[in-house]
């Protein structure tokens, strides 16, 4: 049972303690998709639920935060049925070998890649699936924090800066400190322009995209819906755009460059699958808010798409991270930041 590196004796000890029981019987199942926090399939208290801990090896600042997880998923299960609540959590790394937390176990699939699954490939589904994405990012922000007990959630004054100078001191981080010119080149355009004034604060996912969105669908494959938000270990409180543009950073196209393509994260290259504009323009009619400031906010999330990348890079030159995906991801972090010097320049986000 420890051939993971993970005690499940001694969680199960410690679950017994606080009149939890797992059932062993049953082996956990890891979630083999994802490329972040470790996630068990495991029974507990004769239902499943998951465990969720943060990835083997040294963590970049910041990341895999199971408390935060653990705080606005409880919270938010409660207004938003979609979002699984939060059990319990640890944080005494000497039970499971790292902070955990455990959530409800729920029913459905994610989709990831550059392609939609064979039973659900068709551009009906592809912009039935663009849609759904916009439409939860949009019931989220409209959540009023407050109304929750989350209001001292997160530091939402000065966020946009901080998001700013975190990300750039990320990526001198990842790249040894020797940081590249066109990411230093990125930072120093959006440091050199004016950061959107900051009026209205709203709960952020803040890594919001197609596989963290589960989904199921009737027999017949018709009736595609969700069924479950997943991984809310970066969500904060910020600016509401700040959300979207994440996942617009993800979101690319049959015109982007040919190392954008390599990304793969949704198949929004599909056809049927709405473009950037037009999620863009959804999501502006949906919520009623003003788009004016939304370029600069979009050019700073491709540097935090690039940095990322390239931390996840850093785990593959390390060996910590042998996934062969990961040899392909230092080019994906160019290529964002690429895309947001070229954003910066052209005000171009379409």
């Amino acid at each position: 049972m420890n051939n993971t590196g993970l005690n499940w004796e001694n969680l199960k000890n410690w679950l017994n303690t606080r009149s939890l029981k797992l059932d062993l019987s049953f082996k956990p199942e890891r979630f083999k998709k994802g490329m972040g926090n470790l996630n068990y399939k495991i029974l507990l208290n004769e239902k499943f639920a998951v465990i969720r801990r943060p990835p083997l090896g040294p963590l970049p600042p910041g990341a895999n935060d199971m408390k935060r997880e653990h705080t606005v998923m409880s919270a938010l299960s409660k207004k938003l049925y979609l979002v699984p609540n939060s059990l319990i959590l640890c944080e005494d790394p000497q039970i499971f070998g790292a902070p955990f937390h455990i959530i409800d176990f729920m029913e459905g699939e994610t989709i990831d890649g550059g392609m939609l699954p064979a039973k659900w490939n068709n551009k009906d589904t592809a912009k039935h699936l663009s849609k759904i994405l916009i439409e939860l990012l949009v019931k989220l922000h409209a959540i009023n924090p407050e109304s929750l007990g989350l209001e001292s959630f997160g530091k939402p004054q000065g966020f946009l800066d901080r998001q700013l100078k975190g990300w750039y001191n990320r990526g001198c981080i990842a790249q040894n400190n020797n940081p590249s010119k066109i990411m230093t080149d990125l930072y120093n355009m959006l440091n050199d322009n004016k950061i959107p004034e900051e009026k209205e604060y709203v709960i952020l996912h803040n890594d919001f995209k197609l596989d963290n969105i589960m989904v199921s669908s009737s027999q017949n494959n018709s009736n595609l819906q969700p069924t479950a938000i997943l991984d809310w270990d970066q969500a904060t409180k910020g600016h509401p755009l700040y959300d979207l543009a994440t996942l617009l950073s993800y979101w690319t196209t049959t015109d982007d460059t040919t190392s954008m393509k390599l990304l793969k994260q949704m198949p929004s290259a599909q056809e049927g699958f709405l473009d950037r504009s037009e999620a863009l323009k959804l999501y502006a009619e949906l919520s009623g808010r003003n788009m004016k400031n939304f370029n600069w906010i979009y050019t700073l999330s491709l540097l935090k798409l690039g940095v990322v990348f390239q931390q996840l890079y850093a785990q593959f030159q390390r060996g910590t991270a042998t996934d062969i995906r990961y040899k392909d991801f230092g080019k994906i972090a160019e290529a964002a930041f690429e895309r947001g010097i070229k954003s910066a320049k052209n005000k171009d986000y379409i």
